[in-house]
């Protein structure tokens, strides 16, 4: 291969119960209290990439949501803390806000008041670009902190909330209508005048062929933090996206933590630890509660960790990567001013790094593919695109000005990369070609990459997880398709397949 280099509504609100909450923890502080009896539970997604610039991180806050009824008073729910997303995780993934209670049954219409963009981008335009004031020249990772625009209602989307129902609400944000570049000038618009519909559709749950079952409305991927476990419940915390709640059932199992590692000698029962950290997925039920589908440790302790996007490597003991999550220690954090969508570089010297680990998540992924990332210890492993959680250690040096921060790690593990790209020939139930992938990877738009899924009963330990896609069927060779997969690459660039899918989505 040659190298080339809303949020929408939420809507209905009136007592946000974020016990199992994939944002920040909120509460409702205008209106509260609708006195009726339907139970809504709202989620949110993310689509359609623009072609410029290269997103790897867009970041937004929810401010206020205001519910109109077609009769009686508009109620106002503002989020305290406001809620912030990262849209570029829900490209494969579902963010779940949180389930409005005691609902009066009617029709309603939903405005999303959003603010503080903050996006991080490969100008990959040919030439310099300006984002809000500021330039980034071609070919160089930026971010930029840009001015919101618009206050939408989604007039598309009406509301029947039904007296005692237990109901959901799918947002859908379309990034392409969100984002223009004109003139050389970047910019976000959240409500343009075109086209209709404009940034935000809107959907009931459970959507079609979500291999979903009974009273299952949406299903919550990889949400990592620090474990508390209360009787059947293991809650989750983390620092960039909340809290979340799961209860555990007899259905529920547990992954061995990446090898060589052995956090998880019990698996595939229950070997959840007070203090881990750990990734969960997590069904979303129809009466807004949460049942835990999939449990796997990272580590036994609560320490700095980062996970970020590869976008480049800059020699045997280095490379930079954009920042999408991290989890810390609850004192003395060497990484407590880092935020999603930071740059950062990471140091891994030869003395003191690990060999590397491949976190598998219960996916029988193929040694020989395996092996190009697990045990190796330099970045002859690591490829632009990839996204890796590394453990921070001194020396650590904060961002300043226009140089960003540097971190030493000693610890490299290869996670998720979650992008959207488009099908291509052969298309079959256990593997498919995809084209035009993000190009902060460095290739050609026309270059082909084999993605891996792996078959067997939906929702079951080691199965790729469909959506949009009936189970068992093939992908089609429309729309644009979105994978949250491990990306593995040889030093030639020749492996085939290189993405071993643990999501595909296509809607």
């Amino acid at each position: 291969m040659n190298r080339n280099k809303a949020l929408l509504l939420f809507l209905l609100l009136a007592s946000f119960c974020l016990a199992a909450c994939s944002g920040p923890t909120t509460v409702c502080t205008v209106n509260c209290g609708g006195g009726g009896s339907a139970t809504v539970s709202f989620t949110l997604v993310a689509n359609t990439l623009p072609a410029n610039p290269s997103i790897l991180s867009f970041k937004v806050t929810i401010d206020r949501i205001t519910l109109t009824p077609t009769t009686g008073t508009a109620q106002t729910f503002t989020p305290n803390p406001a809620l912030v997303v990262d849209l570029m995780r829900l490209q494969s993934d579902t963010a779940f806000l949180g389930t409005l209670t005691n609902v009066p049954s009617g029709s309603y219409t939903v405005q999303v008041s959003l603010s503080s963009p903050v996006m991080t981008f490969l100008n990959n335009t040919g030439s310099t670009i300006t984002a809000n004031g500021v330039p980034c020249l071609n070919n160089s990772v930026c971010t930029a902190t840009l001015t919101a625009v618009g206050t939408p209602t989604i007039s598309s989307f009406t509301f029947n909330a039904t007296t005692s129902g237990l109901q959901g609400i799918e947002i859908d944000f379309n990034l392409n209508n969100a984002i223009s570049l004109s003139g050389g000038t970047l910019s976000v618009n959240f409500n343009p005048s075109s086209p209709n519909p404009g940034v935000f559709t809107a959907f009931t749950l459970p959507r079609t062929n979500a291999n979903l079952g009974t009273n299952q409305l949406e299903l919550i991927e990889d949400f990592t933090g620090v474990v508390g476990i209360s009787g059947s419940t293991i809650t989750i915390t983390s620092p960039t996206r909340g809290v979340l709640s799961a209860t555990v059932t007899s259905s529920s199992f547990f992954d061995q933590s990446p090898a060589p590692t052995n956090l998880c000698p019990s698996a595939p029962n229950n070997c959840a630890a007070a203090g881990q950290i750990a990734s969960v997925d997590a069904f979303l039920k129809s009466d807004g509660t949460l049942e835990l589908k999939e449990f796997e440790p990272l580590n036994a302790t609560q320490q700095d960790f980062v996970e970020g996007t590869v976008y480049a490597v800059n020699g045997l003991t280095q490379f930079s990567l954009v920042v999408t999550d991290k989890v810390q220690l609850a004192t003395t954090s060497l990484i407590g001013g880092l935020n999603t969508g930071d740059l950062l570089t990471v140091n891994i010297p030869i003395a003191t790094i690990q060999p590397f680990f491949v976190d598998t998540k219960g996916l029988i992924v193929p040694p020989g593919a395996v092996g190009n990332f697990q045990g190796q210890t330099d970045t002859t492993a690591i490829h632009p695109g990839q996204a890796v959680f590394v453990h921070v250690t001194t020396p650590f040096v904060a961002a300043n000005g226009n140089t960003i921060a540097a971190a030493t790690a000693d610890k490299v593990t290869l996670r998720w990369s979650r992008i959207t790209a488009t099908p291509a020939a052969p298309l079959s139930s256990t593997a498919f070609n995809i084209t035009a992938i993000p190009s902060y990877f460095g290739f050609a738009q026309a270059n082909t990459f084999g993605v891996q899924i792996f078959t067997g009963t939906s929702g079951t330990d080691g199965v790729t997880n469909l959506d949009g896609i009936l189970s068992g069927n093939s992908p089609a060779s429309s729309p644009a398709i979105a994978v949250r997969a491990l990306f593995i690459e040889n030093p030639g660039n020749t492996l085939s397949p290189a993405f071993f899918a643990a999501k595909v989505r296509q809607r």
